[in-house]
């Protein structure tokens, strides 16, 4: 679907939010480890994972900070910062509360990783913690115990409520960023990161075609304006449905333009021959009135390490050259 290629704001989100993260926990991850060591009664190991942590919280921040990370070393920071508190947790007492850490988990998990992936880890730490809990309290259904249980499900679902209300925002305004207000159809930034996404898998094979709708301008001024509206909307419509809805795209005007992923050259020109036949024999309503369209469409080939400017640079060319041969025709 093209909506995954667009616009990533989640990927900036969650850089901005694991630098922070990763800042944050260095500095409390130095201090913590320092303190423990410095106290007689702190555990040595504990100090030094800390420190590791706050080590491994430097390093990632400048690997985000220059876009360097990967996927995998956010869930491996993620998975540590787990075990690190499971650990504290374990061998502290109860009257530590160092238990209260885990409360404020799931919100960066969330933030940093999404409802899909942070369900694991933050469940992984609710178990564990209550695990500890229990036995330590010598009660199943202690008070700490059913508080904490409270607590931390209150800040997950919140979590979770907010991440989903913010993937779902984000998605729709991808969407309308990329849809042309008019047709409804895929816009010129939406060809773009379409282009960029076929032509940058291996053995990238397509066709580019122009797509002009033939005497316009008579259509505007002999009906006016609104009446081209709806014959761009109708004429949008028929376009996609014959070329597929994420291969077409409004670039201007009267001007469409549609991608075909094809090996073979008769493939593009059969669709290029469809779409005019298919258009030139419909008839397009406006106030009981029948009006006729037809289209001229250019075509050109996709080669290695073509930019978009030059392939529609080529395309037009040719519907230039089908409009020069009296419209209502594809030109290759």
């Amino acid at each position: 679907m093209l909506h995954r290629i667009e616009l990533d704001k989640t990927y900036l989100l969650r850089r901005k939010v694991l630098i922070g993260t990763c800042c944050l926990l260095s500095i409390i991850g130095l201090f913590l480890g320092i303190f423990n060591l410095l106290r007689a009664e702190a555990s040595p190991i504990l100090a030094t994972f800390e420190l590791i942590y706050a080590l491994l919280s430097l390093i990632l921040m400048y690997r985000a900070l220059n876009k360097r990370h990967q996927e995998w070393e956010v869930h491996l920071y993620v998975y540590s910062l787990t075990a690190l508190i499971i650990f504290a947790i374990y061998i502290a007492e109860l009257t530590n509360f160092r238990f209260c850490w885990a409360l404020v988990i799931p919100i960066l998990y969330f933030l940093m990783l999404g409802k899909k992936s942070a369900t694991i880890p933050t469940s992984i730490l609710l178990v564990l913690s209550v695990l500890d809990i229990s036995v330590k309290s010598e009660m199943m259904f202690s008070s700490m115990l059913i508080n904490f249980i409270c607590s931390y499900l209150t800040v997950w679902i919140v979590s979770y409520v907010y991440e989903t209300n913010r993937e779902n925002s984000e998605k729709e305004l991808q969407e309308l960023a990329l849809l042309d207000p008019l047709t409804q159809r895929y816009n010129r930034l939406a060809l773009t990161k379409q282009f960029q996404k076929i032509s940058t898998k291996p053995n990238a094979s397509m066709y580019i075609m122009l797509l002009d709708l033939d005497y316009f301008k008579d259509i505007n001024d002999n009906h006016g304006h609104e009446a081209g509206d709806i014959i761009l909307q109708q004429c949008a419509e028929k376009i996609s449905l014959i070329a597929n809805h994420h291969y077409t795209f409004r670039i201007g005007g009267e001007e469409f333009c549609v991608i075909v992923e094809a090996t073979e050259l008769t493939q593009a020109l059969v669709l290029a021959e469809s779409i005019r036949q298919q258009i030139s024999q419909h008839e397009f309503n406006f106030e009981d009135q029948i009006l006729s369209i037809t289209l001229s469409i250019g075509v050109t080939q996709f080669e290695t390490e073509m930019t978009l400017s030059k392939a529609l640079s080529q395309a037009d060319a040719q519907l230039y050259e089908a409009k020069r041969l009296g419209r209502n025709r594809v030109s290759y």
